[in-house]
């Protein structure tokens, strides 16, 4: 029997709460069936709800769109505006330099430069001379210049002289050309003898016959034209400043011919890198004043930037100064941080007892 007790277990008694335990599952339910019930009619009102929202949204949006596309409509005009400014102010600043490399390269090539001489000028002989004379000066030009120094000189004469009698019947005479320098001193001297072209009678009666009508009407002339190569000469230390040319007559004889017109004609010829230098000037002022451009446009840019480029240069001060600022505190914080760390530290020494309980 007392085993039959062991086995038996007593039930435990009814938890007190069982009626708020059975009042809180039928809440549960209901609650959980009104849910599925009503939760179509939350879903197609939160639906509502994000439509409206939406449509407001975009309402606000498309009323402040004028506002936005003005702003930034001012916007871009004002960068567009700054920007052609802007433009325009380097390329300003850029033909400027490029003029004055221009200026400068030109100078400088025509410095080096010599432009050879070319002169062509009446000659007049003074026949009250026993040996007529005439003198080019290059002084009385009106601007007095020279042959340049290493130039080589040509003096050449153009006599135009009538086929008369008297000068048939003078046939040779000698002409001297003398080059003096400003100190009347003979630099050169050269002498050759001149005479007209040969032509027989008959070939002047046939010429005469033949040019009988131009003669008459004075489109032609009987005459002719001498072109002598009288002298050549290099320019060196002693400078050349006039050309005397003297009419001789031939000896034993004082006659002198007869003359329409006399003409000197002067060419320089410099030496070949003058002369190359000469022929391709435009390519070197080209070139040098390409090569000064960069630097000018540098030193500009280097020099007077503050005056060129107020805008980016206040920016740059600015910018400079905040550089300073944040290197000043940086180096403050570090000392500061050196100090602590270097500054000792304090001990405090406590006296620690111990306590054996037994």
């Amino acid at each position: 029997m007392e085993e039959l007790d062991i086995d038996l277990k007593i039930p435990d008694p009814l938890r007190a709460d069982w009626f708020m335990v059975l009042v809180d599952i039928q809440a549960d339910l209901i609650y959980n069936a009104l849910m599925v019930l009503t939760s179509p009619l939350f879903l197609i009102y939160r639906s509502y709800c994000r439509a409206a929202a939406a449509i407001s949204a975009a309402e606000n949006t498309v009323k402040r769109a004028p506002s936005r596309i003005k702003g930034g409509t001012a916007r871009v005009v004002r960068k567009t505006w700054f920007g052609v400014m802007g433009a325009c102010h380097v390329s300003a600043i850029m033909v400027v330099a490029m003029i004055f490399a221009v200026v400068l390269g030109v100078g400088i090539v025509s410095l080096y430069v010599e432009k050879p001489v070319v002169v062509r000028e009446r000659l007049f002989f003074d026949y009250t001379e026993d040996n007529p004379s005439a003198v080019f000066s290059f002084d009385k030009k009106k601007r007095p210049f020279g042959v340049p120094l290493g130039h080589k000189v040509h003096v050449s004469l153009v006599l135009w002289m009538p086929e008369s009698d008297l000068n048939r019947g003078i046939g040779l005479f000698q002409l001297k050309v003398e080059l003096l320098s400003s100190k009347g001193e003979i630099i050169a001297r050269s002498s050759q003898p001149c005479m007209l072209r040969f032509r027989s009678q008959p070939i002047r009666l046939a010429r005469t016959f033949v040019m009988s009508v131009p003669l008459v009407a004075g489109i032609a002339n009987e005459a002719q034209t001498m072109r002598i190569d009288a002298l050549m000469h290099q320019e060196k230390g002693t400078r050349t400043k006039a050309v005397r040319v003297t009419l001789i007559p031939r000896a034993q004889t004082r006659l002198l011919p007869q003359l329409y017109e006399a003409e000197i004609v002067i060419n320089s010829k410099p030496p070949w890198t003058k002369r190359m230098a000469y022929n391709w000037k435009w390519t070197l002022c080209v070139w040098t004043s390409m090569y000064l451009f960069v630097p000018i446009l540098i030193a500009l840019l280097w020099c007077f930037r503050p005056f060129l480029f107020p805008y980016v240069a206040s920016r740059t001060v600015v910018e400079d100064q905040n550089t300073e600022i944040r290197v000043v505190q940086e180096e403050v914080a570090g000392r500061r941080l050196r100090e602590r760390r270097n500054k000792p530290r304090r001990r405090n020494v406590t006296t620690t007892q111990e306590i054996y309980i037994l």
